[in-house]
C-alpha cells in the first residue's frame, strides 16, 4: 500500500472566469471612479455659482436678531391665544352655574389649559351641599373624571362652612380613554 500524501498548502490554479471577474470589478471601479470626480466638479461650481449669487444679494445676516426672537416670542404667545379660543369655555361655565347653588360659593377656577384640567376652590355651607356641588360636576357634561382631592371643615367661624377642592378634566372628548 502507498502512502498518503496530502498537500494543504499547494495554491489553486487561477481560472479564466476569475480572471474576468477580476477585470470587470476593475472597469467598474475605474467607471465609479470617473463618475465620482465629475459629480464633484459639478457640485463645486455649483456652490461658486451660489455664493456669486449670494454675494450679488443685499447683505443679510444669518444669524438670530432680537427683533427675530422678539417674533418668535410673540407668535408663540399667538399661538397659546388661538389654541386656548379653541378650548369649550363655555361648556366650562356652563357646568360650573348648573352645579352652583345658594349653599356653595366658587373661591377660585384655576384652568390648565395644556393638560385640560380645571382645578375648583370652593366653600360650602355643609358636607351634604358640598357633596351635591360634586355630584353635579359628576353628572355635568362640560367635565369628566371629576376628583374630591380634598376638603375640612372650617371651625374657626360659627357656620362651620366646607372648603373643598375639585379637579376634573374638561374640553376633551369624553367618550376617548
Amino acid at each position: 500500500m502507498r502512502p498518503l500524501q496530502l498537500d494543504f498548502q499547494r495554491r489553486p490554479r487561477a481560472s479564466a472566469v476569475g480572471w474576468l471577474l477580476l477585470l470587470a470589478a476593475v472597469v467598474t471601479l475605474a467607471g465609479l471612479l470617473q463618475t465620482h470626480r465629475v459629480l464633484a466638479q459639478q457640485a463645486a461650481a455649483h456652490a461658486a455659482t451660489l455664493h456669486r449669487v449670494e454675494a450679488k444679494l443685499p447683505a443679510t445676516d444669518t444669524g438670530p436678531r432680537k427683533s427675530d426672537v422678539h417674533n418668535d416670542a410673540a407668535l408663540q404667545a399667538a399661538r397659546l391665544v388661538i389654541e386656548q379660543s379653541k378650548l369649550p369655555w363655555s361648556g366650562l361655565f356652563a357646568a360650573l352655574e348648573s352645579a352652583d347653588g345658594q349653599d356653595v360659593a366658587l373661591l377660585s377656577v384655576t384652568p390648565d389649559v395644556l393638560r385640560h384640567r380645571v382645578k375648583i376652590h370652593a366653600e360650602a355651607r355643609d358636607l351634604v351641599a358640598m357633596l351635591a356641588f360634586y355630584r353635579h360636576l359628576q353628572q355635568s357634561d362640560g367635565m369628566a373624571q371629576v376628583v374630591l382631592v380634598d376638603h375640612a371643615v372650617s371651625k374657626e367661624t360659627a357656620e362651620a362652612p366646607v372648603r373643598f377642592h375639585v379637579n376634573a378634566v374638561w374640553g376633551v372628548n369624553h367618550d376617548s380613554p
